[in-house]
């Protein structure tokens, strides 16, 4: 028996699972709260953002005015939301900001259609992010000097870029009947907000970590002790972990175990290879072995006690 294989002997796999599981546990939730007190403003905006599309849907003007307001007093990234009718006249305003004019016409900049310009508003650029990255986006806050570098490459041509203020945009519309609704956010970061995910991110990457040697570790240990190849079946359990556990297990259930010092082998052998005991039940008759189930012996047809 080597240094690992005495180690590991000592080792409790029970207790260590049960330790494993509840600090996971406690881990997973100390996290989630993290997050989710962090993040409390930004996913209530995407709720409401949601129940948005829900209340266009039922074409009730209050019901939609309701929600637009909600909508925009979930978060103080919202510049506005503005309810447009089919030739882009503003019908309502959630804040009354410099947007709400008479109209919002937008144009496309450059050869993508990711950002639009108003001739109203020069100073001005959307980036228009379709529904679910919208919600995306306004929960994680895309840093906006890559969104600005993205910008200053796709319209190079233009003059004065620094001066210009990027916005993020969303539309949303089910049919050409119903109308437009602009949402108009200036994401900023949230404090402690990506320094949180990444920290969580990397626990859970641990906890995946230990599992996965744990694996490794225990199909070793339980190898060495039933006489099988311990680093064959550890180095299994490496690269392969769950299935390999699986197949570890089908192998030993397609074995016989000496009772005595643990050892699988073959369940053709009446007695043990490597302590000499005996293995299970022999027929009295012709010294066959015989399950505990049988009531002859498949060898001799003897009527077994």
């Amino acid at each position: 028996m080597n240094k690992l294989e005495k180690l590991l002997s000592k080792w409790n796999f029970r207790k260590i699972a049960v330790v494993y599981l509840i600090a996971a546990l406690v881990s997973g939730i100390a996290c989630a709260a993290t997050v989710g007190i962090l993040y409390r403003e930004r996913l209530n905006f995407a709720w409401q953002y949601s129940r948005l599309e829900e209340a266009l849907e039922k074409e009730d003007e209050e019901t939609l005015r309701a929600a637009v307001d909600k909508t925009a007093a979930a978060s103080d990234d919202v510049i506005d939301i503005l309810v447009l009718s089919d030739d882009n006249r503003v019908i309502y305003s959630a804040k009354d900001s410099e947007f709400a004019g008479a109209s919002l016409m937008l144009t496309k900049v450059g050869e993508e259609k990711k950002y639009l310009a108003s001739a109203e508003h020069p100073d001005s650029v959307f980036q228009y992010v379709k529904g679910d990255e919208f919600m995306l986006n306004s929960i994680l806050n895309k840093d906006f000097s890559e969104i600005r570098e993205d910008y200053e490459d796709d319209s190079f041509f233009e003059s004065d870029l620094s001066s210009k203020t990027i916005y993020m945009l969303s539309c949303i519309r089910h049919h050409e009947s119903d109308p437009k609704i602009y949402v108009i956010n200036a994401p900023t970061s949230v404090p402690g907000g990506i320094t949180a995910l990444k920290a969580a991110a990397a626990l859970a990457m641990l906890f995946f970590c230990i599992y996965w040697v744990l694996i490794a570790l225990w199909m070793y240990r339980d190898a060495a002790k039933s006489k099988l190849s311990p680093i064959y079946w550890g180095l299994i359990g490496i690269f392969t972990n769950l299935i390999g556990l699986i197949v570890y297990k089908i192998y030993k259930r397609n074995t016989a175990v000496c009772t005595a010092c643990g050892a699988s082998q073959s369940t053709g052998h009446l007695y043990c290879s490597y302590c000499g005991s005996q293995l299970g039940t022999r027929c009295e008759s012709c010294g066959g072995k015989v399950s505990p189930r049988d009531s002859f012996c498949h060898q001799c047809g003897s009527k077994l006690k």
